[in-house]
């Protein structure tokens, strides 16, 4: 065979494959545009569809696309996909009448918006589904709501010494007030909120994925930082509090001692106090601390052998007894050496709202992945008297639930959503970034359940100083 016939052969075997190529990419085109063409007709035949999306690329997951008109981008130049959600709770299955129920809050949904009540939802700005979930909870707080929309907070604006000179919380008050508003009409923007948050906690900087629990710690940190009642710090006591009063007289004066710092509609409304009981197993004494708590980090226990895991199992597993030995044991106050100890906790004072985190990534886990668990835990009536201390005094330890921040998938690629209880007209809401569809209370109880927002019953927003 000669140069020429090669070099011939050569180009015929090029050609054939850029044929191949050629069809291969001609097949593919026609197969994608008829999935397209089936894909739109489902939304027509529909009325919207619904896609689970997680937030990877920062963007506004869930806005809808209603038949016959052209999609709205809920985020920066994203066109999502939602409709109603289908979850459904995987506690228990429907009780007769949900569905109705159901049906009527839909109903009712697009005349409560226009009416004010809430039913907006918020843009995604960049992987803030975490911001927008914990702010659809607080929204949706009875004691928040009217702080806000009675312009109360106003007077309170601590000038003096708040770092923010009130700058975060009158920017989360005009959130509130255009969720609110009877002229709302379409997701709010909170481009505003979020850098006033990143000025008074620079770790939120950026769009990179964080945590909604730690998120709600640092923003209820600062709005009450910002309302702080005292403007002059007070000198710090050194003296400890006198070993032999009585339990409910320690816990009282603890109280009171926080309060000289830290006094604002905030501490009112989401700070309790929790008792520790430390006793040296050597000698017998025993060493009572009182502390305060923004919200109470529950362990999920593995290894049951029968039945759900409730919330009340967490509960007792957070109170229960627990032995410090080897390096963990403290410095017992009377023996004045480091002894054997057991520690537990119980709750003293309750706070009007009750914040529940489930502890679903610990540190080990967060590598790993994150526990799936389902938890039941009530819509009504939780009752926590068997947590109490015995000094414990005040109103009772009963909650309902008005709003869970649930999150889906990994810890790499998760989303937030919320279930939240109006509290206007009681009807329960999911809202998912920009999209708010209606849904029932107990599709609020998943494996998806990460931090639950309780109201005590009774409650008022009246400040408690034991």
């Amino acid at each position: 065979m000669g140069s020429n016939d090669a070099k011939l052969l050569f180009f015929q075997y090029v050609l054939y494959v850029l044929w191949v190529v050629l069809l291969i990419v001609v097949v593919y085109g026609f197969a994608i545009g008829l999935l397209a063409n089936v894909s739109k007709k489902s939304v027509k035949s529909t009325g919207s569809s619904q896609l689970r999306l997680y937030c990877l690329g920062g963007l506004d997951v869930s806005a809808s696309t209603p038949s016959g008109g052209g999609a709205k981008g809920g985020g920066r130049g994203v066109t999502s996909l939602a409709g109603p959600s289908s979850r459904r709770s995987l506690a228990t299955p429907p009780a007769d009448g949900d569905d109705d129920d159901l049906a009527q809050a839909r109903r009712g949904s697009t005349a409560d918006a226009r009416n004010g009540l809430g039913l907006v939802g918020l843009r995604n700005i960049g992987n803030t589904c975490f911001m927008n979930s914990v702010l659809q909870c607080l929204s949706n707080t009875r004691v928040l709501l009217d702080y806000i929309r009675k312009d109360t907070y106003q007077k309170d604006i601590n000038n003096v010494t708040s770092s923010m000179k009130g700058a975060l919380f009158k920017a989360f008050g005009e959130l509130i007030k255009e969720l609110w508003a009877s002229d709302s009409s379409g997701p709010v923007n909170t481009a505003a909120l979020k850098s006033q948050i990143q000025r008074f906690a620079p770790r939120f900087m950026g769009y990179s994925q964080q945590d909604a629990q730690e998120f709600l710690r640092y923003f209820l940190e600062g709005l009450h930082e910002d309302v702080n009642r005292v403007t002059s710090k007070p000198k710090p006591i050194t003296t400890d509090i006198e070993d032999s009063l009585p339990d409910a007289e320690k816990a009282a004066e603890a109280w009171r001692r926080y309060l000289r710092s830290e006094d604002s509609l905030i501490v009112d409304a989401f700070v309790g106090q929790l008792k520790s009981t430390l006793k040296c197993t050597h000698c017998g004494h025993c060493s009572v601390t009182f502390d305060p708590f923004w919200d109470l980090s529950l362990p999920l226990p593995s290894g049951r052998n029968s039945g759900a895991l409730r919330l009340s199992h967490c509960l007792e597993a957070f109170t229960k007894e627990e032995t410090l030995d080897g390096d963990e044991k403290p410095k017992c106050a009377k023996c004045k050496e480091r002894r054997r100890c057991t520690k537990s906790f119980s709750i003293q004072r309750f706070p009007q709202v009750l914040v529940i985190h489930l502890k679903r990534f610990s540190p080990l886990e967060r590598f790993r992945g994150k526990l799936n668990t389902l938890v039941e835990f009530p819509l009504e009536g939780l009752d926590l008297t068997p947590y109490a201390s015995e000094a414990q005094s005040g109103p009772s330890p009963r909650y309902n639930l008005y709003a869970v921040s649930e999150h889906s998938g990994t810890p790499y690629s998760g989303h937030y959503t919320a279930h939240c209880k109006n509290p206007i007209d009681g009807r329960w809401h999911e809202y998912n970034d920009s999209r708010v569809s209606a849904a029932s209370g107990r599709s609020a109880v998943s494996a998806e359940a990460y931090v639950l927002f309780y109201e005590r019953e009774g409650g008022s927003s009246q400040r408690s100083r034991l």
